[in-house]
């Protein structure tokens, strides 16, 4: 108990928050300083992990559901990648999405559990307008600030200087900071004082400036420290940020420092803070701006008593709704409760109980796989489902002793079903593998009492909500009997920045695979005649069990594949088991792209000549082609592309 907040019973107080990049230094790291004190005032803990879950200081350890109670991610380039309930702050411009790619941020956004407002309506209604028919997420509910603690410092206007702080990432490329000709100006009258780094990146980006003092600590405590000593802060907003309503550190941080705050037109403060700051409009030329602050600092030298009453408005205003002792509280006091309500809003009045069977097939031995099918087991959160282990019988007695130490210390119970996933020759000595179709017909053959299947493949691991929202969709859905979740796409230790949602058995991508756990089936919906194809398919074989059926894709990223060890991984005829779907299923082949862009179907009939002619000319346009590649890479559809430009461009110069 500290500050009379007791944390609510089931959780274990502590919790997570993403440090995206450990080797350099971000105003991110600010933030994680201010989180990890705001933290320890409520006798809670806040830890620093890597993007993929591990630890920071540790980076062989990866948290779990047992070690946190949820992780805060403070940016849109990568998505959640951990088995932890994860809340994403909303803490940029949307403007943002748009610079480094719409669908993959806005996809990024919603593979995270929920969302943290900073109040900034743009950036809340962008969550709402793609949240507002999935069933899966809601609006965002609790509030956290790129804030302090609390109040640090009484009211004082210090030495009366104007404090600004900032990176000035312009001048790494030799260009003009937004605000270069004001603080220029202002630099001239001795009025100013200007934090930030000496050199960033072997540029000495303050270079020029008379009133640069040198860089503040990202500790938490010393940026607020320095305010004091100057008494005045200069507030000022990116374009994007005033677009969006949304306000940057340097307002809470001033005010919690007991400054004076001179703030720009960003329509944030003026709602939230009112009267409580004084205000410029840097829509206007150098000259006035210029002359509005200087105004602003006199008439505060000369009206101190007014100037300190103001101040400590704003910090009755700050306390009332921006700390983040305050946010934090409420976080925690209602999480429980949030959660509650994500889980009623995705199987409302409770849902059908469906039960699944959990197939979990292992090829060949390896600890590793096994260890982690249990893993997937156990981590699950729904519980009407069993799970069964499909292991090949010769390989089940060569390592029977190991499989069932194993599966003994597994707290959840997983059957064993033995079948031949080879086939032998004369003395065994030369054995070929069973098509993966041959395989799950046989399984689906010894399969009873159960509702839906869905089968993981030995390159796949479960997050804990993935039966969960599985079932939620086929509960919701009863006249669709195949759902899918999106996945993580894991290669080794590459960097990870998007959502794999993309469903297409036309033709197998590698680097972009279907998948297996993503799916589960409705096993009253399986036709009596599967045994006329399945048979004879290896690696399109969920094709037949998707069928005729519409797949009703699901936005949370539930399934990490690692695509480094494909499954199957034997050659091949595509155009064979290609032959056979469409025999029996064509409608298998329609393709699912969730939130990925893709690109126009040509026009089969043939086209108007101007029309033609416009056609081409876009397809030769080496911006469109560039950027469509961007756009489709995660698809493995960009060198395809490129070919289709180069065949245009050698046909218009034959």
């Amino acid at each position: 108990m500290v500050q009379g907040f007791i944390f609510p019973a089931g959780l274990v107080g502590r919790f997570a928050v993403i440090k995206l990049w450990p080797e350099i230094k971000t105003a991110e790291d600010e933030c994680i300083a201010r989180l990890k004190i705001a933290a320890a005032a409520l006798g809670l803990e806040c830890i620093e992990i890597h993007a993929d879950g591990r630890l920071l200081e540790e980076a062989t350890s990866v948290i779990t559901k047992k070690d946190v109670d949820f992780v805060i991610h403070l940016h849109y380039d990568t998505p959640k990648l951990y088995d932890v309930f994860s809340f994403v702050a909303l803490w940029n411009p949307v403007q943002f999405y748009h610079v480094w790619g719409y669908p993959r941020c806005t996809r990024n956004l919603l593979s995270h559990d929920d969302f943290i407002s900073c109040s900034s309506p743009a950036a809340d209604d962008h969550v709402g307008r793609v949240v507002r028919r999935v069933a899966t997420h809601l609006p965002p509910f609790f509030n956290l600030y790129h804030s302090i603690v609390d109040v640090v410092h009484p009211p004082s206007l210090g030495d009366h200087k104007l404090f600004y702080s900032g990176m000035n990432w312009e001048a790494l490329g030799g260009g003009k900071s937004r605000h270069q000709e004001l603080l220029k100006r202002l630099d001239q009258t001795g009025a100013l004082r200007i934090y930030g780094p000496r050199i960033f990146q072997g540029v000495k980006v303050w270079s020029g400036y008379d009133s640069y003092v040198g860089e503040i600590p990202f500790d938490g405590v010393s940026m607020m420290d320095e305010i004091a000593k100057a008494g005045i802060a200069l507030v000022l907003s990116s374009p994007d940020n005033k677009q969006s309503e949304l306000m940057s550190s340097r307002l809470f941080e001033s005010v919690a420092a007991g400054a004076l705050v001179i703030c720009d037109e960003n329509k944030f403060a003026e709602k939230h803070f009112s009267d409580s700051l004084l205000y410029i409009d840097t829509r206007c030329s150098v000259d006035k701006i210029c002359h509005d602050i200087l105004k602003h600092v006199a008439w505060a030298k000369t009206n101190a008593d007014q100037a300190l009453e103001m101040m400590a408005k704003a910090q009755g205003i700050f306390r009332q709704k921006f700390t983040l002792n305050k946010n934090l509280k409420e976080l925690y006091l209602g999480f429980s409760e949030r959660k509650l309500a994500l889980l009623k809003h995705q199987n409302p009045d409770g849902g059908v109980r469906i039960n699944v069977r959990l197939y979990l097939l292992l090829l060949e031995y390896s600890d590793t796989v096994l260890n982690t099918h249990i893993a997937s087991v156990v981590a699950q959160e729904y519980d009407h489902f069993s799970a069964v282990l499909i292991i090949d019988k010769t390989t089940a007695s060569e390592n029977r002793s190991g499989i069932e130490a194993a599966l003994a210390k597994s707290s959840v119970p997983i059957d064993v079903l033995e079948i031949d996933f080879f086939s032998y020759g004369p003395n065994r000595e030369i054995k070929t593998r069973r098509r993966v179709g041959e395989v799950i017909g046989e399984v689906l053959g010894r399969t009873s009492q159960t509702d839906a299947v869905v089968f993981v493949a030995p390159n796949e691991k479960l997050f804990s909500n993935h039966l969960q929202v599985l079932t939620g969709s086929l509960a919701r859905n009863p006249d669709k009997n195949c759902a899918a979740t999106s996945a993580i796409l894991k290669c080794g230790n590459q960097p990870i920045h998007g959502i794999h949602e993309r469903i297409d058995f036309r033709c197998l991508n590698p680097a972009a695979p279907n998948g297996y756990a993503r799916f589960i089936f409705r096993v009253s919906a399986f036709p009596d005649d599967l045994g006329l194809a399945l048979p004879y398919l290896d690696r399109k074989a969920l094709a037949i069990l998707v069928g005729e059926n519409v797949i009703c894709q699901e936005i949370p990223s539930t399934v990490i594949m690692d695509i480094e060890n494909e499954f199957p991984s034997d050659p091949w005829d595509e155009g064979q088991e290609n032959a056979v779907i469409s025999d029996i299923f064509p409608a298998a082949f329609a393709i699912y792209t969730g939130y990925e862009t893709i690109l126009p179907t040509l026009p089969s009939q043939v086209a108007p000549a101007a029309n033609v002619l416009r056609l081409v000319s876009q397809l030769l346009s080496w911006r469109w082609v560039v950027a469509q590649a961007r756009a489709l890479r995660r698809q493995g559809l960009a060198a395809r592309l490129i070919a289709v430009k180069r065949k245009l461009k050698k046909k218009m110069t034959e």
